[in-house]
């Protein structure tokens, strides 16, 4: 059995990372776009793939935490490690988004969230959405997450402590 949930977490890292793809490719695609409609089109699929890349992590995080009851790693340091280093990643990934891509969704004149879902705004000018638009950084974003997540595969693959 334990090598059943062992492979449902590793199939739903799989998922997670297939779906949050989409996120990390209009991250750098969004620096290249100056139409209004495509940069809102990029925006519309990657927040599309949000909720299975969330129901995935979901699956993932209870797979590895019966993976780790299933075999005692909870006794082991490496497994309180990854789940912290997991914690911060997810909640630093979120508050990041939400700093930089809600600006952008909003000066595009899309839905966005903001203490709740509000509703679609006139667009700004496209000074401000380039603005926006500049002010984030995609490679900070995606060089700490792949960082953090080698961390992560290295302490579930070699458990060190």
């Amino acid at each position: 059995m334990y090598r059943w949930v062992v492979f449902v977490h590793i199939l739903a890292a799989i998922a997670f990372f297939i779906a949050h793809g989409a996120s990390v490719v209009m991250a750098f695609q969004l620096r290249r776009e100056r139409e209004l409609e495509r940069i809102g089109a990029i925006l519309d699929l990657s927040n599309a793939a949000l909720p299975f890349a969330y129901w995935a992590f979901m699956i993932l995080i209870l797979a590895g935490i019966i993976a780790g009851i299933m075999a005692n790693w909870f006794a082991l340091g490496w497994i309180w490690v990854s789940l912290v280093l997991i914690v911060l990643l997810w909640f630093g990934m979120h508050a990041y988004g939400a700093m930089y891509y809600t600006p952008i969704r909003k000066a595009v004149g899309l839905p966005y969230r903001d203490k709740g879902d509000q509703p679609a705004l006139p667009p700004a000018s496209e000074m401000e959405i380039a603005a926006a638009i500049r002010a984030s950084n995609p490679g900070l974003l995606a060089g700490v997450s792949f960082a953090l997540v080698a961390v992560i595969l290295w302490l579930m693959v070699f458990k060190p402590f």
